[in-house]
């Protein structure tokens, strides 16, 4: 992990201490924020990270006979100490007895543990986003009764929503409910790919699906049977409907399942972002300290044999690959960072404007939010197994398991998450949403402008035109489909979920930018006090920011070209034809 960005993101960037100036977060002060930053390092090196080859070289055994699945010792171990230092509750409520954290802060802290552990530690986002259904929507008996026991790592959450035959297609589903004469529901049907469906963990677990009930595991006290796991060897796939159906107690009012849900699934779509940057971070920190210690080959320049190896970080093409790695994951890291400013901001606006505004922006943001980040930090992943060449792919180094556990990032939540861009966000509020985050962009384009260098100009510049292009793009999109052209307008979808992410990462790096320029200007006011290392940190902000912006944010030049063409080779290709 590294300490020193994170730092410089939350409180130089994101500026999350005016935040404790706020009602809700007045019991906070940086001082709490590095204690959970603090003891989230110690715990994820200690109980997360040191087992992190043997969890994936000795996967959880299931029986099918007793319906249970064995995890390792130290992944019990790692729940129970995870549980304990009370990290399940950073952000909730403190009325159902949670830390009530800055979200920033809060992913902050699990950005250490997926880092760490990217495969073990992704479960616990599923209690957090369980838990917060139940206080929004639950009863008085299940927020009693269940929702204590979320947030404690007695029991664990999941979401059941896809099943076999329809994938991602939720109005397909056939799982069916059941009104018994006791108030519970039988639920009768499959889920599949059910992640953290089984464990042993010590208590029961939470099923969460739609429309909405709440299904355990395990009977409680006022229901009859529970859910088996079915017969998939891993805690990945569960089925509900044991011999006459398993009891399921409703959340919220029927039929108004997907909308409770969207509190889980929104939740879930920014850990799933958040959680692609965790394996890449640690990669691209791998590959660093490879590059500085790996000495071969000298300087085009220099073809005496009996000179000295250089280290391959001195080789122009490994620079290359650092810094995409270097562009990708701290751009992804400030994107995820700065959604989860937008809602804190949330939390701590009364103002009905202002929050009609901040939600709308938090809409566009997600879809973007969780795939950006899922698909360019694994091709973050890529380039580091590449410095390392052949060690990349062996077991000697972690590079290969840390692409492995990154790579579902891109299934969770929605395959790609390109169409609810297009299809649905792109367009609310007649374009509302776009047209506030043009105004987000173009305010950090005048600071940087305004903060002064070369640099910043040319990265604003480039922002300006960039956001420009993207407007124009989905307004011809947009037009396309309501003139009837709704399949052609859709069918580069993928595309137009790159353009915006890529625009939206280049703005996350004039920010970074600008405050490594007013970093730099205050190294220069203290002059002999100034720090050697804070000035190559700022320095290095600066020069990835521009890196980004001439090799990345140029290439949406192209995808607007493409886009605005109303190219339809992807609709007229036909199923015979491949």
């Amino acid at each position: 992990m590294n300490r020193r960005d994170l730092d410089f993101i939350l409180y130089e960037v994101e500026n999350v201490e005016a935040l404790c100036q706020t009602e809700r977060y007045q019991h906070c002060d940086r001082a709490t924020f590095d204690a959970a930053l603090d003891t989230a390092h110690q715990l994820a090196h200690s109980h997360f990270h040191q087992y992190n080859a043997k969890g994936d070289r000795h996967p959880p055994q299931y029986c099918q006979e007793t319906d249970t699945l064995t995890l390792l010792p130290e992944h019990v171990a790692a729940h129970r100490a995870y549980s304990d230092a009370g990290f399940l509750t950073t952000s909730m409520d403190a009325e159902v007895g949670g830390s009530q954290m800055p979200v920033a802060v809060s992913g902050a802290v699990g950005l250490h543990f997926s880092s760490a552990n990217a495969g073990f530690s992704a479960h616990f986002a599923l209690n957090v986003g369980a838990a917060k259904i139940l206080q929004h929507h639950g009863t008085d008996e299940q927020r009693a009764h269940v929702l204590p026991k979320l947030l404690s790592g007695e029991w664990c959450g999941t979401m059941c929503l896809s099943e076999t035959h329809a994938g991602s297609s939720l109005t397909d589903i056939r799982t069916t409910a059941h009104p018994q004469p006791d108030g519970t529901y039988k639920i009768r049907g499959n889920k599949m790919w059910i992640t953290a469906a089984e464990n042993n963990f010590g208590g029961t677990i939470a099923h969460m699906g739609i429309s909405l009930f709440l299904v355990p595991k395990h009977a409680l006290s006022f229901s009859e049977e529970g859910v088996s796991l079915g017969d998939r060897p891993a805690s990945s796939s569960a089925w509900a409907g044991a011999t006459g159906g398993a009891t399921g107690h409703l959340v919220g009012e029927p039929n108004q399942g997907l909308h409770c849900m969207f509190i889980m699934m929104n939740e879930l779509r920014f850990q799933v972002g958040l959680g692609g940057v965790g394996p890449a971070l640690a990669g691209y920190l791998y590959s660093l300290q490879y590059a500085r210690q790996r000495t071969q080959g000298r300087s085009p320049l220099c073809r005496d044999p009996s000179t000295p190896m250089v280290p391959i970080i001195e080789h122009s093409d490994v620079k290359r690959m650092l810094l995409l790695q270097k562009a990708y994951v701290e751009g992804a890291l400030g994107l995820c960072m700065y959604t989860a400013g937008v809602i804190d901001a949330l939390a701590t606006t009364a103002d009905a404007a202002a929050r009609s505004d901040k939600l709308l922006l938090l809409e566009l943001l997600t879809p973007v939010v969780k795939a950006w980040p899922s698909e360019w930090c694994l091709e973050a992943n890529k380039w580091a197994m590449q410095v390392l060449g052949g060690y990349g792919y062996t077991q000697d180094f972690p590079l290969e398991q840390l692409y492995r556990d990154a790579r579902p990032n891109m299934i969770y939540e929605g395959t790609s998450g390109a169409l609810d861009l297009l299809g649905r966000k792109a367009s609310m509020g007649g374009g509302a949403a776009l047209k506030l985050l043009g105004a987000a962009v173009a305010e950090d384009v005048a600071a940087a402008r305004a903060a002064g260098g070369a640099p910043l100009a040319e990265a604003a510049d480039s922002l300006e035109a960039a956001m420009q292009r993207l407007q124009e793009t989905t307004a011809t999109l947009l037009g396309a489909a309501a003139g009837g052209e709704v399949e052609v307008g859709l069918s580069n979808s993928h595309a137009y979920l790159t353009m915006t992410g890529h625009t939206a990462v280049a703005w996350q790096w004039l920010r970074q930018g600008t405050a490594a320029r007013r970093g730099l200007l205050r190294l220069e006011a203290e002059g002999g006090d100034a720090s050697a290392d804070d000035e190559a940190f700022y320095r290095g902000k600066l020069h990835t920011m521009q890196w980004f912006t001439r090799q990345e944010l140029s290439k949406t030049e192209g995808m607007a070209q493409l886009l605005c063409s109303l190219d339809d080779t992807n609709v007229s290709m036909r199923g015979n034809w491949f």
